[in-house]
């Protein structure tokens, strides 16, 4: 009957040298495991498109020092992402109001507040045009970064900024996690600081973000932590990406995790 399918509850999952061994159980009780080589994390080429087209990007690196704001609101990092994703090597971009909200998602409203605060907080320079002068709307804003930035970057795939199907909490917390994976694509983290990045004293709405993500297949899969005393106040995450030639985990960074 349909509604009542078990799906294989996920009790662990373990690193191992080319991969993850993934522990499941059945209705039975009964644990089993499969192994998924970390190739297979990888978006393939028809799940990394995106809307913005424009140089054929794919990703864009983006500093730590913005993800990890405590100053910026989720909607500003989102949206400082948004525009970065545009940016040329001469470090300005120029996408209008317009097609950022008709790519992302977002609304007119929500795009201009934050890169209202953007501005304000001096993380962008702007320079505005109007279509008209007693138009509100804004049109091909010239938009200025800074060229030293952080030492820390993250390397965010577009597909997930463009994604109309999710709102902007869904879209930061993948974001939030590929921040704190690094070199790889497993990261355990405590529930607290999940509710803490995304503002949300309720972990059922934090819950129902991280399924979402999972189900559009961001997050391959997830369990609780796998340290005992804190099991049940951690999620392990094994996320799924574009992973860059530096950030590849190799044979010879393998040896030197087996030493740590």
């Amino acid at each position: 009957m349909m509604g009542n399918k078990f799906q294989a509850k996920i009790i662990k999952i373990e690193q191992e040298s080319d991969g993850y061994r993934i522990f499941h159980q059945n209705k039975e009780k009964v644990v089993d495991s499969y192994k998924l080589h970390y190739g297979l994390l990888n978006f393939t080429i028809n799940e990394q498109y995106n809307i913005n087209r424009r140089g054929f990007y794919t990703a864009v690196y983006i500093e730590d020092s913005v993800i990890f704001s405590e100053e910026l609101s989720l909607t500003e990092k989102l949206t400082y992402i948004l525009v970065k994703s545009f940016c040329n090597t001469q470090k300005t971009a120029f996408p209008s109001i317009e097609y950022l909200s008709k790519t992302s998602g977002h609304s007119h409203t929500t795009l201009v507040e934050a890169i209202d605060g953007l501005t304000k907080k001096e993380c962008i320079s702007a320079a505005r045009r109007r279509k008209r002068p007693d138009d509100k709307r804004y049109l091909n804003n010239i938009y200025t970064f800074d060229k030293t930035g952080s030492q820390y970057k993250t390397y965010v795939p577009l597909n997930i900024v463009f994604a109309k199907g999710l709102n902007i909490r869904a879209k930061m917390l993948y974001v939030f996690l590929l921040a704190k994976v690094k070199n790889g694509y497993m990261v355990v983290l405590p529930k607290k600081e999940l509710k803490k990045f995304l503002g949300i004293k309720s972990w059922k709405t934090v819950s129902n973000h991280i399924k979402t993500l999972h189900r559009l297949g961001f997050i391959y899969t997830f369990c609780n932590g796998t340290k005992e005393v804190e099991r049940e106040k951690s999620i392990c995450f094994l996320i799924r990406r574009i992973c860059p030639k530096e950030l590849v985990i190799t044979d010879e960074d393998w040896d030197v995790l087996e030493v740590i």
